[in-house]
């Protein structure tokens, strides 16, 4: 009688593969939702840990703790940030927008003539940049309106999204930290990896979620309120100022430029020179250069070496290219979300490579 158990081990690959693709449309919703949950309690779980002994091993207590924790510390603030900084951005559109329905090509052309006399150009060449500005106004008025428009759209959206899953969020991160020992062990029994594969794939996971998420809100306190001070000494609204600098630091390199070069034109535009030079050099040298370039990288390393030998491999979240790309891909695939998802997802993948060159390092020509 012919053997029919390779038939069923085919059969049941099928049924796991559509179970596996079946819970993923069903959850598909919540899933950002979750896997948001899911770094902040990796990132987290340690201290979840700590305090297990002193609610007296009881992980529902434990769990009810650090969910409020982590909602007080991290996610209300953020939300807090994004809301305000989407109200303050629908009073300066609107004022913006009724300067620009205002405008119309005589005084447009005056306007950058005002701005060209301070450029070291020749007369002929301001007098050609008049000629095409002035051609093109309209087209110029067009695209200003529509890029306000579709900054708020996508702030305000982006943000009322972000809202809607907080309390997702934190009913997940309850069952993350109650369950997670649970679940991580079922994880390795499910996986066809042997053990110390599965552990090295779940580490760098947590490991790499905890410098990500402290190191990122680190920064971005760092730089809301480094610039949030500088605006106060210098007469400009130090606390919209802050908040807009902590939230867009997050993405790196460019992110704090979002707010203070808009503060530049504006107060240049003022006739507010020293201010407009004074915020520049701050924004290039003390945020960009300084915080961005120089903090930045010294704070990784440095939770990278509290995490000792489980650190091993988290270069990744200090490679700059790879950490800039990743987050620019994941905010335009999930909004201000995606700042931590897009860099997780790509060391996480690069960890998978990893673990493929260690399995089969004996099959791989290196020479």
């Amino acid at each position: 009688m012919r053997d029919k158990r390779p038939y069923e081990e085919g059969f049941l690959i099928i049924l796991l593969l559509l179970a596996v693709f079946g819970l993923l449309w069903l959850f598909q919703p919540f899933l950002e939702a979750l896997f948001f949950a899911m770094i902040l309690s990796t990132a987290s779980y340690r201290y979840y840990l700590r305090l297990l002994p002193k609610c007296r091993y009881s992980p529902t207590k434990a769990a009810s703790i650090m969910s409020f924790a982590v909602f007080a510390g991290v996610i209300a603030p953020v939300t807090y940030l994004l809301v305000e900084v989407s109200l303050q951005f629908g009073e300066i559109y609107a004022q913006a927008q009724n300067w620009l329905n205002q405008q119309d090509a005589a005084s447009l052309q005056q306007l950058n003539k005002d701005i060209l006399d301070y450029l070291p150009l020749s007369e002929e060449a301001q007098a050609g940049l008049l000629a095409q500005l002035k051609n093109h106004s309209a087209s110029f008025l067009s695209f200003a309106q529509k890029a306000a428009v579709f900054l708020l759209e996508g702030l305000v959206g982006t943000t009322s999204s972000f809202v809607t899953f907080i309390g997702l969020s934190v009913f997940a991160l309850f069952f993350f930290y109650r369950d997670g020992h649970a679940i991580s062990n079922h994880l390795k029994i499910l996986s066809p990896l042997e053990n110390r594969y599965d552990q090295m794939i779940m580490d760098r996971f947590s490991n790499l979620s905890t410098v990500l998420t402290l190191s990122v809100i680190g920064i971005a306190a760092i730089q809301g309120i480094s610039f949030a001070l500088f605006a106060w000494l210098v007469g400009l609204p130090g606390l919209f100022i802050g908040m807009a600098v902590a939230v867009t630091s997050f993405i790196p390199i460019v992110g704090a430029a979002l707010v203070w070069v808009p503060v530049v034109i504006y107060t240049a535009l003022q006739g507010d020179y020293w201010v407009a030079g004074a915020t520049a050099l701050w924004g290039i040298v003390v945020t960009g250069f300084v915080i961005d370039n120089i903090v930045r990288p010294i704070l990784i390393n440095r939770l990278t070496r509290t995490l000792g030998a489980a650190g091993e491999g988290l270069a990744v979240a200090n490679h700059t290219l790879l950490t800039v790309l990743s987050t620019f891909a994941g905010l335009m695939h999930f909004g201000v979300i995606g700042l931590f998802f897009g860099p997780v997802i790509a060391a996480m993948a690069i960890t998978v490579l990893d673990v493929y060159e260690h399995k089969n390092s004996d099959l791989l020509d290196r020479s």
